[in-house]
Formats: structure tokens, sequence, C-alpha cells
């Protein structure tokens, strides 16, 4: 599931923030192939202990670069690594990309929402974007212009494609030409920045990514603007603080699970109580090195299709609802909900 790939470059963003390029050889092309907008999990030994964590790639599928951005976390084990210890020409274990944060077919005209790191997998969409003659308004949040990751980038693009792109900066710290440019990006906000560029209300996608307050916000401004849902995409870096769980599926089956996963080609079969573990730390107890990297229903590293009996999951914020129409789960949360259980990690 992991591939040892060597870091061709670290370049410094900002203080606390670094992109990383990382060298993919030809062998292995085609499991790095990717679309603008997914992400890579990455596992290293450190303190002693197997950390994984999951970083958005801001280069494009059409350039030579397979990078991604980092900002460094306080007490992160993994985003100080990386920031700090990491150096070019060193290895790193790195599992294909995934994720179903991208862009439709048919989108012409783009909108986004960003602040801080959550620019990362946006930046990736922008050039995509651009590079196919589309458009794409963002709307980006940052203390400071000094702590505004990958400005250069951006400022870069603004001037190579004036007509296709509009950036338009929001910092908390610095005052700017209007006050409708300063302070965080909220509700109230969202709404007054739209109001002021009404056109951007008929844009076929509005993608947001950051922080959990600036998701929250701009999805209740959009709906009450009456955008229609289906053209409002996100991906949370964090679980939710607050656990949704209106969509939780609640089974009437209390018992004992015959459970087959199949993994590799290889089938690891256990027993597993409908009130146990979850499906991946059973699998992982029971042999299998099934994927994983969050834990917390945000990325879909850990993601398997069910092929025979039935699961519920707790939490859900990455497959949509196609995807769990047919049968693909969150296994790190999700419980067998039949007495037969069949769950196969290779059809992804």
């Amino acid at each position: 599931m992991f591939s040892e790939l060597k870091v061709k470059e670290i370049k410094r963003e900002t203080e606390d923030s670094v992109s990383i390029a990382l060298e993919v050889p030809e062998s292995l092309r085609s499991n790095f192939s990717y679309a603008s907008g997914q992400y890579i999990t990455i596992k290293s030994l450190i303190s002693g202990g197997d950390v994984r964590r999951a970083y958005s790639l801001c280069s494009a599928p059409f350039e030579v670069d397979f990078r991604i951005g980092v900002k460094k976390v306080m007490n992160g084990k993994m985003s100080t690594y990386l920031n700090d210890v990491l150096k070019e020409g060193d290895s790193i274990e790195v599992m294909s990309p995934a994720g179903n944060f991208t862009v439709e077919d048919g989108v012409i005209s783009a909108v986004g929402f960003a602040a801080g790191s959550g620019i990362t997998p946006i930046l990736s969409m922008i050039k995509s974007i651009l590079n196919e003659g589309k458009r794409f308004t963002l709307f980006y949040g940052n203390q400071t212009a000094l702590k505004t990751i990958f400005k250069k980038e951006l400022d870069g693009l603004e001037q190579e494609y004036p007509e296709n792109f509009k950036l338009h900066y929001l910092y908390t710290k610095e005052n700017a030409n209007s006050p409708l440019y300063e302070g965080r990006i909220n509700k109230e906000k969202t709404i007054a920045l739209l109001q002021e560029n009404s056109e951007l209300l008929n844009a076929d996608g509005f993608y947001m990514c950051g922080p959990e307050e600036l998701i929250m916000n701009a999805s209740d401004a959009l709906k009450e603007l009456g955008v229609d849902s289906n053209k409002v995409h996100f991906e949370l870096f964090t679980a939710p603080s607050v656990s949704v769980d209106d969509n939780k599926v609640v089974s009437d089956f209390t018992g004992e699970s015959q459970v087959t996963v199949i993994m590799d080609g290889d089938e690891f079969e256990f027993p597993l109580r409908a009130d146990g573990d979850f499906i991946l730390d059973a699998s992982m107890e029971n042999g299998a090195d099934a994927p994983f990297s969050c834990k917390g229903a945000v990325c879909c590293t850990c993601k398997a299709q069910v092929l025979e009996g039935k699961a519920t999951m707790d939490m859900n914020y990455s497959l949509s609802d196609e995807e769990v129409e047919e049968g693909f789960i969150l296994t790190c949360q999700a419980r067998p909900a039949s007495e037969k259980l069949v769950v196969d990690y290779d059809v992804i």
C-alpha cells in the first residue's frame, strides 16, 4: 500500500509551512496519478511510533512536480517532522493519492473559500481550472500577508490569467482598502462578499477548505443565498468539533458477526460484535495491513466496500451519498450489522 519516495525539494513557504516535492519513479507513475484536490497519506516512524497523516497535493496533474503543502501544527508530530527534520534526499513512505474533494466535470466557473493551509487542495484546483481556460474566483483568509501560504504563486497566477482568475485576500490583522475584505470569513462576510460580486452566485461549483468554522459558515451563507447544495463541496482537515449524526443509520443487529476482510488478495476471518471494535481496528488486530490515516471520518484512506452483509457507520464526512449506496464504508467508523459480513479493500 505504501511506496518509498525520495524528497526532491523542500521549499519554505512561510515561517511555519513548507511545500515538499517528491520524486515519483517511472515505474510508479500510474500508482501516483491524481486529480486536483486529492491528498496522499504519509507514514513515518517518529519517536518510536508509527505516525500517519494525510496531506493535500498543491501541485496539479499536468505539472512536473508532485508536491504537498504542510503547515506546522503545535504539538503535531508529523507536521513538525516534515517542517523541521525531513531533508532533501531523504526517503519517506507514501500511499497513492485518494479523496473525493475534486472538481466535477462540466465546471466552467468556480468559486473558492479558503483559510490558512486550507488553500493547499484549492491551489491545485485553481491551476487545473485555469490551465483548461476556465474561470476561478478565490476568497482567501489569513492573519497577515507574510503568513499567507503560496501567496507568491497565487499572485503569479493572477498576473498570468488576469481575465480568468480573480483573487481576493482577507486579513484579520492587516487593513485592506475596503472593510469588506478585512476580518474572518464568517457567514455574514460570505453573504456580503457574494452580494458585492453577485455574478458569482451563478458559478458551477463552490469549493471550501480550511477550519471547520469557515466551512460551516460559508455553507450556511450559500444555502441562505439560494445556491444549489449539489454545487457546494468542502473538505475538512480535522473531524468536526460537534458530531453531526442526523444521517446516522442505527441497526437493530446486536449479535456477533462473522467478518471476512479481503486485503491484497488475502482473506482475514474473525468474529466481531456489533458493539465491539470498529472494522478497521479489528482487521489490523487480526493481521490485515489495512490502510488508515485520520481515523476521524474525514479522509477516506480506510475506504472499503461491503460485498456481502451490512455495516453501519458512526460518522461519515468524506464518502458521497452515491458511494454509500454502492456499499462503500469508512472502516474506521464502521461496525457489522449482519451475521455475516464481507469487506473488500482491494476494490479501491
